[in-house]
Order: C-alpha cells, then structure tokens, then sequence
C-alpha cells in the first residue's frame, strides 16, 4: 500500500497507477478517483509496483471497477462492454 506504482497507459490523468495503491475502493466508478484505468483498447497493459525491495507475497487482490455495481456477471460483462 502507498508504494510506487506505475501502468503503461493512462485513460484519464486522475486515473492513474497510485489509486491502484491507495487501499481506497469505496467508490468503483470512473469519477470516483479511487481506479487506476489503462487506454482502453490496448493489446497488452502492464502494471508495476516499487515494493522497495525483496518482499514474501502472499497474495495480489486486483478488484476491477464495477461502476459501483454490486461484483458479480452483470458488473463483468458492463465492465467489458464498455
């Protein structure tokens, strides 16, 4: 939480890699400047955090935006449509 972050594309300037890093989700949606969103379109999109050094990872949670839809198939496909 709270490192360095970085994506190969950017959608919007407030939607960039550190609100991937923020440990804020309260609001799922484009404007809610809590997402980090890529150029829509793109083949390949990378993503990278600085964990600032040699770290055991237990796990990587990657929550998409929803549009502040409750997660499930309807948000999945809305997400994908877009």
């Amino acid at each position: 939480m709270n490192k360095t972050a970085w994506q190969s594309s950017t959608r919007w300037p407030y939607t960039g890699a550190d609100r991937a890093v923020d440990g804020r989700y309260t609001d799922l949606s484009v404007e809610g400047g809590q997402c980090a969103v890529s150029d829509w379109g793109q083949t390949t999109e990378e993503w990278r955090v600085d964990l600032g050094g040699v770290k055991n990872i237990h796990h990587v949670l990657i929550q998409y935006m929803t549009g502040n839809i409750v997660w499930g198939i309807v948000s999945f496909k809305l997400i994908n449509s877009i």
